[in-house]
């Protein structure tokens, strides 16, 4: 493994984080019920967690999630906690370049499988947002029930 891939470090505490956390912010949120970018976003929504939908493909409003165009279109002052990036990972770097464009910064963006960025993780790093690559949804599971 690459010694930039941003895989949840051994000490980092993944019930603590689950804790924590209130605002989720699903950048690449699917309509597509048999999709990642949707199922996950449902299960941390209907886990008690404030899901944002990001995905400029819908409105103000889809599937019962507030949804915006973009990162930026979040209205500023909107404390989000993660960013859960389902997107490819040639542009999670554009999407860790939004993320620490945003007032409050969120602490964390994770990767789910299938979208880690090891120039993204470092960018993160560099921003001061804690970079994690994990199915939150799995993670979730295991560590906050």
């Amino acid at each position: 493994m690459d010694h930039e891939h941003a895989a949840v470090p051994a000490e980092f505490d993944l019930k603590q984080f689950f804790a924590e956390i209130k605002t989720i912010a699903v950048v690449g949120y699917s309509d597509k019920p048999d999709r990642a970018g949707h199922y996950v976003a449902h299960y941390l929504a209907d886990s008690g967690y404030e899901v944002l939908a990001i995905n400029p493909k819908f409105g103000d409003e889809v599937n019962g999630l507030t949804c915006y165009a973009n990162l930026a279109a979040i209205p500023a002052g909107t404390h989000v906690d993660v960013i859960d990036v389902f997107r490819a990972p040639p542009f999670v770097p554009e999407v860790v370049a939004a993320v620490a464009g945003m007032e409050p910064r969120p602490k964390y963006i994770v990767m789910q499988p299938g979208a880690e960025n090891p120039a993204a993780s470092q960018l993160a790093r560099e921003a001061g947002i804690v970079p994690l690559d994990l199915c939150m949804m799995a993670m979730h599971k295991v560590w906050a029930r």
